[in-house]
């Protein structure tokens, strides 16, 4: 195994390392300055004007990720974000809990019934996948493409953030594929509306003008990727942390009432995406280092999380520690639009195992391996 694979499933020493002697510092592999630490991290968030999500603009012709809501800034994400909002408030979440439940039952069912048990790939997986595509609105026999595409969607991204600007033909042909799929549901809902996402989105308007095509088809992709990318790391973290600490998990099961807190602390304690980017505007510095415009910096969430200038005892995860202000959902204006549902499938998750599992473990010679290259 790389040393680059051994950081990517367990970056933490490291971590602790870079938070003590180099909470800044230059990477020439990412061609970016690399910040750990928790309030460096929140400040940079906070400043949306000095550290821009315009990420993408100019990096490719062919994949337009730079019309998508998570690498634009206001004005215009403003008033996009106020219509996706719409889709994730508590109620329209609150509201998704028994079908949610129903998917996370079947989905359990079926892992037990089989002879041999892969957590990620029979449930960790297909469940978040299930979920945003019911609420889309898309049909079950297209679900095991939403998941393919999901993966492509990040793939992409994660080249085109580390520099890697060459447009794979088999990259571009997925992504005019996922376009055209989307294109005609929209086409197809405001013919005939149905009480589904896609729908609300082909009929949403903004200051008094209809969505675009674009803006539509790219809302959809990147609640694709947010609604279950994240949430699949989340879960599976959630797996492997609490066969690492068979002991808080058998206080879980005595202690239902700390599932809020555990699913918080899954998150503080092993972050499911470890690091964001973000584009410098104007002159400015970060705890005394001094950046330019079109600098880039890389913020690292899971570090941020493990800042024993913020948390007691960073490196130990106990599911009694009060509700933390991590940073696994972001901060500002770009904070997650998705963490009520990722909280509310999480939760859901761990109520199912519970109450099915008395414990698990990872079996030794199970070697484990990083979903993506970041």
């Amino acid at each position: 195994m790389s040393a680059s694979t051994d950081l990517r499933l367990n970056p933490y020493p490291w971590y602790q390392k870079m938070l003590q002697h180099s909470p800044i510092v230059y990477s020439e592999p990412f061609g970016a300055y690399l910040v750990f630490r928790y309030d460096d991290v929140r400040s940079v968030f906070q400043d949306y004007k000095t550290f821009s999500s315009a990420l993408y603009d100019g990096l490719s012709t062919e994949l337009t990720f730079d019309n998508q809501i998570q690498g634009m800034d206001p004005p215009r994400h403003t008033q996009l974000r106020a219509l996706a909002a719409h889709a994730f408030t508590p109620k329209a979440v609150a509201d998704l809990e028994p079908r949610i439940r129903e998917i996370a039952d079947y989905l359990i069912d079926a892992m037990l019934a089989g002879q041999d048990i892969d957590f990620v790939q029979q449930f960790a997986v297909p469940f978040p996948v299930r979920v945003i595509a019911e609420m889309l609105g898309v049909p079950e026999e297209d679900f095991d493409r939403f998941k393919v595409w999901s993966d492509i969607i990040v793939e992409i991204s994660e080249r085109l953030l580390t520099g890697q600007t060459e447009e794979l033909p088999e990259h571009v042909a997925a992504y005019k594929e996922m376009k055209q799929y989307f294109q005609t549901m929209i086409h197809q809902r405001r013919a005939e509306p149905r009480n589904d996402l896609i729908s609300r989105l082909a009929a949403a308007e903004v200051d008094g003008q209809q969505l675009t095509d674009l803006e539509a088809i790219n809302f959809c992709l990147i609640l694709l990727v947010a609604g279950n990318e994240t949430t699949t790391n989340l879960i599976t973290n959630l797996i492997r942390t609490f066969a690492e600490h068979p002991k808080q998990w058998k206080l879980l099961r005595q202690r239902r009432d700390l599932i809020p807190q555990a699913v918080e602390e899954v998150m503080r304690y092993r972050t499911p995406v470890q690091l964001m980017f973000r584009l410098v505007t104007q002159e400015t510095e970060i705890s005394g280092t001094k950046l330019k415009a079109g600098d880039r910096v890389v913020l690292y969430l899971g570090a941020a999380n493990r800042d024993p200038a913020k948390f007691e005892r960073p490196d130990t995860f106990d599911i009694t520690r009060p509700a933390s202000p991590h940073l696994t959902f972001g901060h500002g204006i770009h904070f997650c639009l998705g963490a009520p549902l990722a909280r509310l499938e999480t939760s859901i998750a761990l109520q199912v195992l519970l109450d099915r599992l008395d414990a698990f473990e990872i079996p030794p010679a199970e070697a484990l391996e990083p979903l993506t290259e970041l």
